[in-house]
């Protein structure tokens, strides 16, 4: 743990260009992560929200064949956790393409996520 706070501290003491420096690339870039990350807020809340029906009406389903109502709820489960995964590799990418962009280099232990973290909430 000492080394994650560490890592981040060092974050912390990393020289990072402020969103006036940004290029108009780099910027435009910044703007397709935060869209993204949006994205897959959305997805991972579709997708908790098919998980909690599934698991409502599958609580009182009687064994053996599926009804077709909960083969639906689970093949809308099935297309939100795809849905889901997608949105992750797209803010990956785009934060990925931004960090490049802007000259960042993304401190040893941290994954881009956190790194990306500071800049999402300054572009919001």
């Amino acid at each position: 743990m000492t080394s994650l706070s560490s890592s981040l501290e060092n974050m912390a003491d990393h020289k990072n260009p402020s969103a006036a420096d940004l290029s108009p690339e780099a910027s435009a870039l910044l703007a397709q992560a935060v869209e993204a990350r949006n994205a897959m807020d959305r997805a991972a809340r579709d997708t908790t929200v098919a998980a909690d029906e599934l698991r409502r009406y599958a609580k009182f389903s009687k064994p053996g064949q599926p009804s077709a109502h909960i083969v639906q709820l689970r093949q809308k489960q099935a297309a939100a956790r795809m849905d889901s995964a997608r949105a992750k590799q797209a803010f990956l990418k785009a934060s990925q393409a931004f960090v490049h962009a802007a000259g960042l280099t993304v401190p040893p232990r941290v994954n881009l996520e956190a790194f990306m973290e500071p800049w999402l909430t300054r572009a919001s």
